[in-house]
Formats: C-alpha cells, sequence, structure tokens
C-alpha cells in the first residue's frame, strides 16, 4: 500500500512540475535568432547551424544576431623514435556572441578536445578524425543548444 502511495505521489509530482524534456521542442529557442554571421571553420559553423535547426529562416524581424566564430587545431602530443607523431590532439574551439541591436546580450567560449594514437594506415587514420570531429561537433552544438534554451 505504501509503495503504491510512494509511486502515485512520484508520478503526480513530475507531472504538476512542468516537466518537460529540454530536446522536446529543438527549434524552440528561448533567444529568436533573426540573422546569423558565421566565420572560422566552415564545416562547423554548418554543422552547428543544422544541429540549432536556423536554416534559411531570415525573415524574422525582430530577433538576436548569433555570431560563431570557430577554430580546429591538429597538434601532435608526442612523437616515437624516428620522429614520427604516436599521440595527437584535435581541439575544437567555439565563440558564440549574442547580440540585440548592436549591444551584446551574452558571449561564451565552448571547447572540446580529444586525444588519439596514431595510425599507420592513413586512410583509416583520416577516417577515425572525421569521426571523432563530428563527436565534438555534435557536443558543442548540444552545448550550445543548451545555452541558448537556458
Amino acid at each position: 500500500m505504501l509503495k503504491n502511495f510512494l509511486i502515485i505521489l512520484l508520478v503526480g509530482s513530475l507531472f504538476g512540475c512542468g516537466y518537460q524534456p529540454i530536446y522536446s521542442k529543438k527549434n524552440n529557442l528561448d533567444y529568436p535568432i533573426k540573422s546569423w554571421v558565421l566565420s572560422g571553420d566552415k564545416k562547423i559553423n554548418r554543422s552547428i547551424i543544422s544541429f540549432l535547426n536556423l536554416g534559411e529562416k531570415k525573415s524574422t524581424k525582430e530577433g538576436y544576431e548569433l555570431i560563431l566564430d570557430s577554430k580546429k587545431t591538429l597538434e601532435t602530443i608526442s612523437k616515437d623514435k624516428k620522429g614520427d607523431p604516436s599521440s595527437l590532439r584535435v581541439t575544437l574551439v567555439v565563440n558564440l556572441l549574442l547580440n540585440i541591436d548592436g549591444k551584446l546580450v551574452k558571449e561564451k567560449q565552448f571547447n572540446e578536445d580529444f586525444t588519439y594514437n596514431n595510425n599507420k594506415n592513413k586512410f583509416e587514420l583520416s577516417q577515425y578524425q572525421e569521426n571523432i570531429e563530428i563527436n565534438l561537433i555534435n557536443e558543442i552544438s548540444q552545448k550550445i543548444f543548451v545555452f541558448l534554451k537556458l
């Protein structure tokens, strides 16, 4: 009896408090974006704009201007006896600015990095690097989405 009461109380409190999953309405941001300015790495910027579902709808008259500046760096962490890289690190940095009427409203820098070992097969290494980059872009995109949602 007590167990049933606790379950009903828990379910009732979840529905009564207005709980809503954060990703339930992906295109409904708290900040309406009327335009965006992209600089830096085009692939990163396009992926972020696609994830935020901003598309080509620049017709909104009122809203914020989103400025994205992205950069990708690949550095060698360690080398083997021959001098070939044995460990690498890829770092993605995205600076986000949110303006309205030329005034800065919000600003934040998002960083993600990943360290991995080198591979002798260069094709497999390039495919692995591509997958790493996509995963890092998705992580940054999710962080930007949460930042713009709150």
